[in-house]
């Protein structure tokens, strides 16, 4: 019991500093897109490696706490706004992540990610579609008539982006973490070889 609560206390701990991380991103680094309402921003990059780090639940539990903080320190976009972010990144994590839960290889994130990017970008595209008449008050047909020029390329090209940048940093977080944080996460039991093999890790490492 002692050495579970001890686990779950790090594995708070290392969530409360990849939030942290998250946040920083999004405030410090934006990058206009296609539009100039369109910002790209890095900040799902620490929350994707959270998903993939201990599951889907705590992904987007994550990537909800991120949106809020963000609205409230921003004050960009509103309610709505911090719901359309939690909505595209819980679902590029949550995609992600519960298919790399399931298949823990090198095969697996590569694919989970791929899976998730489009997943992403096909439910923006709907949500904005569907939404924004509504809470912004445009009109469907102005929103529609941004979908291809600017709506679906800046999700596909931000899921993807954040996701190439995640699949380079993974492995050495995950590594730093359960080093020097004793934090274990989807690697615990085994881990991802560059061949896709899974093994048992060595002194904490893969």
């Amino acid at each position: 019991m002692w050495m579970r609560s001890r686990e779950t206390t790090r594995r708070l701990v290392a969530m409360a500093m990849l939030t942290a991380m998250a946040l920083v991103l999004i405030v410090w680094v934006k990058v206009p897109l296609f539009t100039d309402y369109l910002i790209y921003e890095p900040g799902d990059v620490p929350v994707l490696i959270a998903g993939f780090l201990f599951g889907p639940a705590a992904g987007i539990a994550m990537a909800a706490v991120v949106a809020v903080v963000m609205a409230l320190i921003t004050g960009l976009g509103g309610p709505f706004g911090a719901f359309m972010h939690f909505l595209a990144t819980g679902a590029l994590v949550g995609v992600s992540s519960a298919i790399y839960w399931r298949w823990r290889t090198l095969g697996g994130a590569i694919a989970s990610l791929l899976v998730a990017t489009l997943a992403t970008t096909g439910l923006m595209a709907w949500a904005n579609l569907l939404l924004s008449p509504v809470f912004y008050g445009i009109p469907r047909e102005v929103v529609q008539a941004t979908l291809w020029p600017a709506i679906i390329p800046f999700n596909l090209v931000k899921a993807s982006l954040n996701s190439v940048v995640t699949f380079a940093l993974y492995k050495q977080t995950a590594v730093w973490l359960r080093r020097y944080m004793g934090v274990a996460g989807a690697e615990a039991s085994r881990a991802v070889r560059p061949g896709g093999a899974a093994h048992l890790p060595k002194g904490g490492e893969h």
